[in-house]
């Protein structure tokens, strides 16, 4: 089964400063499967959306496909994550290079990262489980 990763961007103030501090061209991620995207966000924390409302918040959106072996435990994974909150200490740890890993709450890429892993995508090992960017995905994913 094949599920859609989502790099955005923003214009606004906090998404200048994320890519500034991410060293990237993106300064969100998100996965969507089926017409469900599931998010990490500041504002809510976790969430899921329709794809027709979630592109409406982005100035530029770029999509890849990815296939997994297990979309069950995806979809489970995802949806036992939802209304958790967001990882405002992934942000605060970043330039010290710390681990950001926290499972009560997520940092968009964290997010996608684990359910990738969960489903059984093909990722490259040699990313840090612990603390993975949206630009460390957009390098790793083909």
């Amino acid at each position: 089964m094949k599920v859609t990763v989502h790099f955005c961007k923003s214009e606004d103030l906090g998404g200048r400063i994320l890519r500034l501090f991410l060293m990237s061209k993106w300064n969100h991620v998100a996965i969507q499967v089926g017409d469900a995207v599931y998010e990490a966000v500041s504002w809510g924390g976790v969430i899921r959306r329709p794809y027709s409302q979630f592109v409406k918040s982005w100035q530029r959106v770029a999509s890849v496909e990815v296939e997994v072996a297990e979309a069950l435990p995806l979809y489970r994974f995802l949806d036992m994550q939802l209304g958790k909150p967001y990882d405002w200490k992934a942000i605060l740890a970043f330039p010290f290079r710390g681990s950001w890993q926290s499972r009560g709450a997520w940092f968009c890429s964290e997010l996608v990262y684990q359910a990738l892993m969960v489903g059984g995508g093909m990722l490259p090992n040699r990313l840090p489980a612990n603390r993975v960017t949206p630009r460390d995905l957009w390098v790793a994913l083909p």
